[in-house]
């Protein structure tokens, strides 16, 4: 059949109904199109839309204990470190160093001390010598503690011998290592300050003179650095205790060599002075809560007596149900975290006027609590102004989102239906600064 006479063939199809079916045809295709803008915006905003809602040079040899061995390993994480502890390292990395300086100290004991005229100083050859390396900015120098015996004038054992005395070496962080402190503080500083891989870090110090560390070498100085930190992390939580406001978050961590894929490191920060403990678990449940919110960290410590800020998370729930009535602390959830919701809902959703219009009217809220804090208003007058002004701003939006709720019939599963219900089966806890003036309105 050749083209002219398919021309001449009509559809059974009236001038109407070819009319419908375009516009059948057209409204399909609008829709199509305006779900296709929905995620282009969406995935424009992830992407480039910003992130936030608003010298001699002498080389000398040394060996580093290389890391924990096999069987060591492999005990339970709470006797690792008496293991370590109590036993010597096994196996020896070989070290080398380019050092510009080598300070020598003396190192007498405390009767030669107060009674230098009683000892006499044996020679030379019988001195006990210990090494330490340091790190000062752009180079390394080498410390030398030499312990010299002394033998007490006209003192002599049962053996007839004279019975020498000397003092300790210093001692280091890590037992069997030539390190010294201001070396694995600068490991830790690489890493958590400038984020430095290990693999880098060797790098730079091969760079800096420090030939031969090992990831192994490097892993080690940063679990020695934790074991003689852990008093003073122990004691600054006993300080975050006594906070009337804390803010608590958790995110998960990747970790290599764990029972589970990942891990989650819980941030507790205090509301008062902005002083931060962080707290690394492979859970985030309310056990961890309960481990972190007693004093002494233990199941007969107290539990914290003030009010605890946080995202909308179930284990702060699940975990209070379990306490007494008169021991659950005071929990308020942040407003960020519902703003935020309401905000991408405005950029995805099939009705973006009403939550940006949600999102509008939790605007003031913030303006108010800017205006306390640059005033620095009392809490008696933060208590009165939240009463005044945010209770009924407060009151208006569960207001709405019930409204909303209530007229929708079946509402379709999407961003905005979430942020609704999010907000509505908090309401308790996002309402629950009014009465406190030293709860804060986010986690922010």
């Amino acid at each position: 059949m050749s083209a002219t006479e398919l021309q001449q063939i009509e559809l059974p199809f009236s001038q109407a109904d070819k009319v419908q079916m375009l516009v059948d045809s057209n409204r399909h295709l609008e829709e199509e199109n305006e779900a296709l803008r929905e995620e282009v915006a969406m995935m424009r905003r992830m992407l480039f839309g910003k992130k936030s809602e608003k010298l001699i040079l002498e080389k000398i040899a040394l060996e580093e204990p290389e890391g924990q061995d096999k069987a060591t390993a492999e005990l339970p994480a709470t006797d690792q470190t008496k293991a370590l502890s109590s036993a010597q390292p096994k196996r020896k990395r070989r070290l080398s160093a380019t050092v510009t300086k080598e300070i020598e100290h003396l190192v007498i004991p405390d009767e030669v001390l107060q009674n230098p005229l009683a000892y006499t100083r044996l020679p030379e050859s019988s001195d006990r010598v210990s090494r330490r390396l340091e790190y000062v900015p752009g180079h390394f120098e080498l410390h030398i503690y030499r312990m010299p015996s002394f033998v007490k004038k006209g003192k002599r054992s049962k053996a007839g011998k004279d019975a020498p005395i000397y003092a300790a070496a210093p001692q280091g962080i890590l037992p069997g290592s030539n390190m010294g402190a201001s070396i694995i503080a600068l490991a830790l500083h690489n890493k958590y300050s400038l984020h430095l891989p290990l693999y880098r870090q060797i790098k730079e110090l091969e760079r800096i003179g420090l030939q031969g560390v090992s990831e192994g070498v490097l892993c080690n100085w940063v679990r020695a650095a934790a074991d003689a930190l852990e008093p003073v992390w122990k004691a600054q939580h006993e300080l975050m205790l006594d906070a009337a406001a804390l803010h608590i978050d958790e995110t998960p961590i990747r970790c290599l060599k764990s029972d589970k894929t990942n891990g989650y490191m819980w941030a507790m920060s205090s509301a008062d002075t902005g002083a931060t403990l962080y707290y690394w678990q492979n859970s985030r449940s309310g056990e961890v809560l309960d481990h972190m919110l007693r004093h002494g960290m233990q199941k007969s410590g107290s539990v914290y007596e003030g009010a605890i800020l946080s995202d909308g998370y179930g284990g702060y729930e699940s975990w209070m149900k379990n306490l007494p009535v008169d021991q659950k602390p005071q929990w308020q959830v942040c407003w960020a975290h519902v703003r935020r919701k309401f905000v991408e809902a405005s950029c995805s959703s099939n009705d973006p006027a009403w939550s940006r219009k949600m999102v509008e009217l939790i605007r003031p809220l913030y303006d108010i609590e800017r205006a306390l804090r640059d005033s620095k208003a009392p809490p008696e007058e933060v208590k009165k102004k939240r009463e005044e002004q945010s209770r009924p701003i407060v009151e208006e939006f569960f207001k709405e989102l019930t409204k909303r709720n209530r007229d929708t019939q079946n509402p379709p599963r999407n961003k905005l239906k979430d942020a609704i219900d999010y907000a509505i089966t908090r309401q308790q806890q996002l309402s629950s600064r009014l009465k406190n003036p030293y709860l804060p309105i986010d986690n922010n």
